[in-house]
């Protein structure tokens, strides 16, 4: 995958050292999967990305899915297990850094798969179907609240204290 370096870099450049390095073989992810709602992933245990084959010819979707799951890594030293950082925080996260003049030509097709991603996120938190959507989509307005356009630089100068608190 061309931009699977590129995303690497850059995160790297923003967010600092990584937590937990992603693999280098991005694999597909399975159908069961893809089913149950997920587009990607990121194993915290061995650093493995997955790719639901649904964002197959869709970059701008592709870059916001791989560019989320790589910021995964790059917090991995954040405590897991609370959907409203550990997922809302990257949302916004990548809703902002979509903005970077990096991803041309697919930078206006990946702002929009992030802020589809944030809709979504949102819908499914008003559905009232678990607590975890809920506190997902919380999680991200929260942080485009509190933190705004410095969310990047907030997290890097927090991880270059060794202070892993959102």
């Amino acid at each position: 995958m061309h931009w699977a370096p590129i995303i690497y870099d850059f995160l790297g450049h923003a967010l600092g050292p990584y937590g937990k390095e992603p693999l280098q073989e991005i694999q597909a992810m399975s159908d069961g999967e893809h089913s149950a709602g997920a587009t990607a992933s990121f194993n915290p245990g061995t650093g493995q990305v997955r790719l639901s084959l649904s964002v197959e010819n869709k970059p701008g979707q592709t870059l916001e899915k791989l560019t989320h799951e790589f910021t995964h890594g790059s917090l991995a030293l954040f405590p897991e297990g609370d959907s409203f950082y550990e997922e809302g925080f990257v949302d916004y996260s990548v809703w902002t850094m979509a903005h970077a003049p990096i991803w041309e030509p697919y930078r206006n097709e990946m702002i929009e798969a992030a802020a589809f991603n944030i809709k979504m996120r949102r819908e499914r938190a008003m559905l009232d179907l678990s607590d975890w959507d809920r506190k997902r989509w919380a999680g991200g307005l929260y942080a485009s609240l509190s933190r705004g356009p410095f969310i990047i630089a907030s997290l890097r100068h927090r991880k270059s204290e060794n202070n892993y608190t959102w």
